[in-house]
């Protein structure tokens, strides 16, 4: 018997045995189906919805180095919005920033004490060379010191609805390596910070108020003062990510806290993406990692997902009718109130994008003009709710589908009379 027992128990064990390494197999195929971004930081969105299409730690404040020179272009193109900056004013440098500017390991276009440069050179070299020193005397021009240029930007920066960066200085160096200009009680390691998910909302919204931004960012080097530089985006020229997507932009960061740092934009599709890199490897000057984890990245994004359209006055599946009841109809249909674009896994096709109400619409009162907002939706595919950056719209306006007059007193009285019975 107790043999007949010990031989069950083995039989159940080899029965079980493959299903248990079959689980650990298949768990681990889930695990790796995605390639592994190799960095601190990562997220990707599209630009000009603020949908998150990835996300790796991507809340966290880390070091971004000259990345914080978006920061610094999109305030100039505030003031210049505004009427307080032109791209043809002069900025005249002091001794201080022309030193800074020929500082040995720091990344610059020479700058001569007492001549000028226009603004618009000066934003050139912020973005394609990663010029410092150029960086610093646009603050210095916009708030009329580095300190307090500083807080502007972080001022800057709650007003996009960002709380969790701290900022510095106008270039992104720890504050020991601006020399002369050093903040005053501010240790002197302290740099500017950051979440992945931060860079994007500012790369998105700079390229949306700032639309020849990428004019610039795509090239892959400029003329200063007679003088020709290299720009530091590889990826300019990688035509292999995939199939109609561009890399035009954005900046590169780079320190011994950052590591190698890149908020990247491509289009694809007609779709603008922002991808940020923070913390890659940074073993040299030279060292590619921080683009290879960008092109893997987009790659990710263009092979899995595809953008969908979802058309103006589309009935969403998932929503219920409104009830209108002293209307002469006494339901209808509420569509989407403006064309949204989403991105979706490429098994999803666009019917299978449904809404769900934020809340759902209470009786609505006759008349009932089409057009007129009176709910909203989320978006939701497979069960699966899409994500938003902050202060970006995530969900849909809901319009009635067409305009309903108020039914007559006798349809009305009818309707209550019938309801009590």
């Amino acid at each position: 018997m107790k043999f007949k027992f010990k031989l069950l128990l083995l039989i159940v064990g080899l029965i079980g045995l493959p299903v248990s390494m079959q689980t650990s197999a298949y768990a681990a195929t889930v695990q790796t189906s995605e390639p592994a971004i190799y960095a601190k930081s990562a997220i990707a969105v599209d630009a000009d919805t603020g949908q998150i299409l990835y996300e790796k730690n991507a809340h966290q404040p880390l070091a971004i180095a000259s990345i914080s020179k978006l920061m610094t272009v999109y305030i100039v193109r505030q003031q210049i919005k505004q009427g307080k900056l032109s791209w043809h004013d002069r900025v005249t440098i002091s001794p201080a920033v022309a030193k800074l500017s020929t500082a040995s390991g720091l990344t610059n276009v020479p700058l001569k004490a007492g001549k000028s440069y226009q603004v618009r050179d000066l934003v050139k070299a912020a973005l394609i060379v990663s010029a410092n020193a150029a960086a610093i005397v646009l603050g210095q021009k916009v708030a009329g010191s580095a300190q307090k240029f500083a807080q502007k930007m972080t001022k800057t920066a709650h007003h996009l609805g960002i709380h969790d960066a701290k900022f510095y200085n106008a270039a992104g160096l720890t504050n020991k390596l601006t020399g002369s200009l050093e903040l005053k009680k501010v240790n002197a390691n302290s740099e500017n910070l950051m979440s992945a998910k931060d860079v994007a909302l500012l790369a998105s919204r700079l390229e949306k108020t700032f639309p020849s931004l990428t004019k610039i960012t795509s090239q892959s080097k400029m003329t200063f003062a007679g003088r020709s530089y290299a720009g530091h985006n590889q990826l300019l020229s990688d035509h292999q990510i995939a199939k109609g997507a561009v890399v035009n932009g954005l900046k590169t960061g780079t320190s011994d806290e950052a590591g190698a740092c890149f908020a990247g934009s491509a289009t694809y599709h007609g779709r603008r993406i922002v991808t940020v890199i923070l913390g890659a490897r940074n073993t040299s000057a030279t060292d590619p990692a921080r683009f290879i984890q960008t092109a893997k990245l987009m790659k990710l994004i263009f092979s899995k997902q595809h953008p969908i359209k979802i058309a103006r006055h589309t009935q969403l599946k998932g929503l219920s009718k409104a009830k209108v009841p002293d209307g002469k109809q006494t339901t209808t249909r509420l569509v989407n109130q403006k064309p949204t674009w989403v991105w979706v896994p490429k098994s999803i096709s666009q019917k299978e994008v449904k809404g769900h109400y934020v809340k759902k619409p209470k009786k609505l009162t006759a008349p009932v003009k089409k057009g007129k907002p009176v709910a909203s939706a989320n978006l939701v595919y497979d069960h699966q709710f899409l994500k938003y950056l902050n202060t970006f719209p995530d969900k849909v306006t809901l319009t009635p589908s067409k305009s309903i007059d108020k039914a007559n007193i006798f349809v009305r009285f009818w309707r209550a009379l019938s309801r009590l019975f």
